[in-house]
């Protein structure tokens, strides 16, 4: 009997920490190189969401929250976050020069969530509710800046789109949360 090849597809990418790593660097320090190369690299989904778990991992362990919770609220307060960026741009804000695709934005804004890990050690009296903050607001404007390279708007635009897919997130999040008692994370 002949053997069949799988029907699933396989991914063609790597996982590599040590590109993972590089990535974050870069896109802490807000490298316009890198966001490109994030926002091109069709593997760097997975990348980018395990970059969003460590994130929601670091929560847990800073506000002594449930991992699994904290991790799924962190991928969903991404993707919602890239959903309704992509939606408001792709609708309402669209120009010749924007990217008008979904994943590229999704990769991107996973990565620019990175600093947001700072929250680890927000249990730690003082220091920690500290450097927590500096990570969300750090991670607020490095995804300003990947919304900024990844749809090719300028900055007044790319500031009011991340603004906006906030807003609805944590009102759409804070209505989730009413009736499930579980709310995603962003920043």
């Amino acid at each position: 009997m002949a053997q069949t090849h799988s029907t699933l597809p396989r991914l063609h990418h790597s996982i590599n920490a040590d590109s993972i790593i590089d990535r974050v660097k870069g896109t802490v320090t807000f490298s316009r190189r890198t966001i490109a190369g994030i926002a091109a690299d069709r593997g760097a989904t997975i990348e980018a969401a395990i970059v969003v778990a460590i994130v929601g991992l670091a929560g847990a362990i800073g506000h002594q929250h449930d991992v699994v919770r904290s991790i799924v609220a962190a991928l969903l307060g991404w993707a919602g976050l890239a959903g309704t960026i992509w939606f408001i741009a792709d609708r309402f804000m669209g120009t010749p020069t924007s990217r008008e695709e979904f994943q590229p934005l999704l990769r991107t804004i996973g990565y620019a969530l990175a600093p947001a890990s700072l929250g680890v050690i927000h249990f730690i009296w003082g220091l920690g509710p500290m450097l927590g903050a500096i990570g969300t607001l750090w991670s607020f404007v490095a995804t300003i800046f990947a919304v900024r390279y990844t749809t090719q708007f300028g900055w007044a635009r790319s500031i009011i789109l991340t603004i906006a897919g906030g807003i609805v997130i944590n009102v759409v999040g804070f209505i989730f949360s009413i009736f499930s008692g579980f709310e995603p994370v962003i920043w």
